[in-house]
């Protein structure tokens, strides 16, 4: 079996992309990373400086231990004054005192507590980190410099993965595949094949060109993809149907005409053909030729018509060689 190919020209594109920017503003005190560094999610990429924070936070802890102190002292006097209320020791007004001091010191707590965490807060926010893995394209500030809220620190890039934008004319994009695998080589990987997939088909196209976006996602494994390579990018086409191929060296082009020589009754007789798509070695064509004729591969170019023939069986040798035509199920390997 065998599917129609069409080869189409895109760019690879990070699989995120992000200008990091700082939610609070601030003189920037350290500059973690510089272009190129590789960071991990959470990573520390810069602190703004926040030396008034730490100072509110330290008197916030210092506050709220106090407070905790007390209320605990106040519930062990709660407690006394229970017993010694049971006890008719004490008036029940002295043990709501002891009650309403606990309450209040609680209150006082929660409202601490919530102070002490919008201060730490604050502090979490002096410090901005890697939302994601990836690599530090550009730094946008360098240390001493003040940033308002909003402004950036670094551009950061996620190329474990890449995306692939390809233009596709539009007779073809009815035949493009959903989740449909396609193969992309890059110019400047030389040797590499990587394998994708089919992620989207953008309903609008250029009107003028009659292009549809089409997008293809591929791991990136080792990195070698980087923003901005040129990829090509081989899409099958339709469903995948039977052909008829022989070994490439079988076919003879002279002008327009493509023809080949099968063997009959030791003789060679001339094929005319029409060539289709190619595999590998092989390639489709389509005339008066069936599977399991003999097809001379060596020597043909030398063959006429009704030339007596000699079948060397291993393939090899200086007489003209044979090798049978193949009903191709799987395209690159001949029978």
């Amino acid at each position: 079996m065998i599917q129609d190919e069409i080869l189409q020209i895109g760019t690879v594109e990070s699989w995120r992309s992000s200008r990091v920017a700082t939610e609070v503003s601030g003189r920037v005190e350290v500059l973690q990373v510089r272009r190129g560094a590789k960071v991990k999610k959470g990573d520390l990429l810069a602190r703004l400086s926040a030396s008034t924070l730490r100072l509110k936070l330290k008197e916030s802890e210092a506050k709220q231990n106090a407070a905790m102190a007390r209320l605990q002292k106040s519930r062990d006097n709660l407690k006394r004054s229970e017993s010694l209320m049971k006890e008719g020791l004490i008036a029940e007004r002295v043990y709501r005192d002891a009650k309403l001091t606990v309450e209040e010191l609680e209150q006082t707590l929660a409202v601490n507590e919530s102070e002490r965490l919008q201060t730490q807060d604050e502090l979490n926010k002096k410090e901005v980190r890697a939302p994601f893995d990836g690599i530090v394209t550009q730094a946008l500030t360098e240390e001493g410099e003040w940033v308002t809220e909003g402004g950036g620190i670094v551009h950061l890039v996620d190329l474990s993965r890449v995306r692939i934008l390809v233009e596709m004319p539009e007779k073809y994009i009815r035949e493009v595949q959903m989740g449909g695998a396609v193969f992309v080589q890059i110019d400047a990987v030389p040797g590499e094949v990587f394998s994708g997939k089919v992620h989207a088909l953008i309903p609008a196209g250029d009107r003028a060109a009659r292009l549809f976006p089409v997008e293809v996602h591929v791991e990136n494994k080792g990195l070698l993809l980087q923003e901005g390579m040129l990829a090509r990018v081989a899409f099958a086409l339709g469903a995948s149907r039977r052909v008829l191929m022989v070994d490439k060296d079988a076919l003879i082009r002279k002008g327009s005409e493509a023809f080949l020589f099968v063997v009959t009754d030791a003789k060679a007789v001339k094929k005319t053909v029409m060539v289709g798509q190619g595999k590998a070695d092989l390639i489709e064509v389509n005339g008066e030729i069936k599977v399991d004729d003999l097809v001379v591969i060596r020597g043909n170019e030398r063959l006429r018509e009704g030339r007596a023939v000699h079948i060397v069986s291993d393939g090899v040798g200086p007489a003209d060689t044979t090798h049978p035509a193949s009903d191709s199920e799987s395209p690159g390997h001949a029978h």
